[in-house]
């Protein structure tokens, strides 16, 4: 009998710890991968965060096929950039202890990076790495430039330098300036803002080079869209390299029935993590544009609303009853109560290379509205009854206001057949 492949994913993070689109995923490919025949002997590692680093939910635990290693000791200001730590504690230890013959890393970090390459590598082990993000070799994490351009994704250090900078706040002409030197005389490792700001360059150049590094340690590199796929090759990383196996959504749920109501509001719904590249800010921007009275409701759902950007969301819509925060809830009850709502709104500012929620909202029957950008784009195209919007307040906001005029506008939805996790796992096995 042929024995088991054993695979061992490292993340950032475990789920249900952590929910995000690269949690749940890793989450859904192993229960896929360990139905298959035969089944391959999956473990997932990840190191202890900080309990600052990230919104964590400390109920959770671990499963049985997780382990937690120790925190990472950190390094440098530059080796942190580039994904570097000075110490992985207990990941040379788990790889002489299990054994495996693949190693797949699903982040880019300290926590999940160069040094954990190596080592796989160090020890003859397959290393394949999955492409989640922009900010996997873009330095601003969103392949979009400080103008709103989307970026070729060229690692060029004067022009990656630049945009970062725009991103940090500096105007565009002063970034310009600031990207043509390395800093001299100073180093990354001197102290203060104003040093920090002119060597930003030399980190862009460490940025790149991890990225480089990883990318020629990679026995294969997995991309979940084709726009991921083209920039890898412009970047010359070798198309036999490269594999797109995209991702797919939970199983569709029974036919959506709308619950009678009482009033003729136009329920919008929003659900994942309250961070600027999510574009939240653009939708509740567009609705609050519109008449005071105008019949819509907006209902969030997910973490992170601690965070600077949610606060002073929470503060743009405080006491506008067209607003609802109601926070994190199981994925299991979130995608029956998402049937209730008469549109999914998904406003991403950066390349996505799914998203999960558009497959999510396919399985509950659910129409889509997102940006004209990436993942959303190959994903909504052509798909009668969705909208693909640009990424600005302007165009979400005259959407809005046709909608509510004119709900025909949402017309009855059949969502487009997708696939299930059991197809990912099977081609990711080729991949293996």
């Amino acid at each position: 009998m042929k024995s088991a492949l054993r695979l061992l994913h490292v993340s950032n993070d475990h789920y249900p710890a952590v929910i995000g689109g690269t949690e749940i995923f890793i989450s859904q490919l192993i229960a896929a991968q360990q139905k298959l025949s035969p089944p391959i002997d999956a473990l997932w590692a990840a190191h202890h965060a900080p309990l600052s680093a990230i919104a964590r939910s400390p109920e959770a635990r671990l499963l049985s096929h997780q382990r937690l290693l120790p925190e990472v000791i950190f390094g440098t200001r530059q080796q942190q950039v580039a994904s570097v730590a000075k110490s992985i504690p207990g990941f040379q230890e788990l790889l002489d202890e299990f054994c495996p013959d693949v190693v797949h890393l699903h982040s880019f970090s300290d926590r999940c990076g160069i040094n954990h390459a190596r080592a796989a590598k160090a020890a003859g082990v397959r290393l394949v790495v999955t492409v989640h993000s922009p900010g996997f070799s873009c330095f601003s994490g969103t392949l979009i430039d400080g103008r709103g351009a989307i970026c070729d994704g060229l690692l060029r250090q004067r022009r990656c330098t630049a945009c970062r900078l725009q991103y940090g706040g500096l105007h565009h002409w002063l970034a310009s300036a600031i990207s043509l030197q390395q800093g001299w005389p100073l180093n990354t490792n001197v102290h203060g803002a104003i040093a920090h700001v002119l060597t930003f360059r030399q980190l862009t150049a460490a940025y790149h080079n991890s990225w480089l590094e990883l990318s020629r340690l990679a026995d294969a590199i997995h991309v979940l869209a084709g726009w991921s796929r083209d920039v890898l090759l412009r970047q010359g990383i070798p198309a036999h390299k490269i594999h797109l196996v995209r991702t797919a959504g939970p199983p569709p749920l029974l036919s959506r029935q709308l619950m009678p109501r009482q009033d003729n509001k136009l329920r919008l719904v929003y659900w994942g993590r309250c961070q600027p590249l999510k574009g939240l800010h653009l939708v509740i921007e567009a609705i609050l544009r519109l008449p005071r009275d105008s019949p819509v409701q907006l209902d969030c759902y997910g973490s992170y609303w601690n965070g600077g950007y949610g606060q002073q969301l929470l503060r743009r819509i405080n006491s506008d009853p067209r607003f609802r925060v109601i926070g994190a809830h199981p994925r299991d009850q979130l995608l029956h109560m998402l049937q209730a709502y008469d549109l999914a709104v998904v406003p991403s500012i950066c390349l996505e290379t799914g998203p999960l929620s558009v497959l999510e909202s396919f399985a509950v029957g659910l129409p889509v509205a997102g940006s004209n950008l990436g993942g959303i784009k190959e994903l909504l195209d052509g798909v009668e009854g969705c909208f693909l919007l640009p990424p600005s307040v302007e165009a979400w906001g005259q959407f809005l206001f046709r909608l509510v005029k004119n709900r025909q506008l949402l017309s009855p939805f059949n969502p487009p057949a997708f696939r299930d996790f059991s197809a990912v796992a099977h081609e990711l096995s080729c991949v293996y």
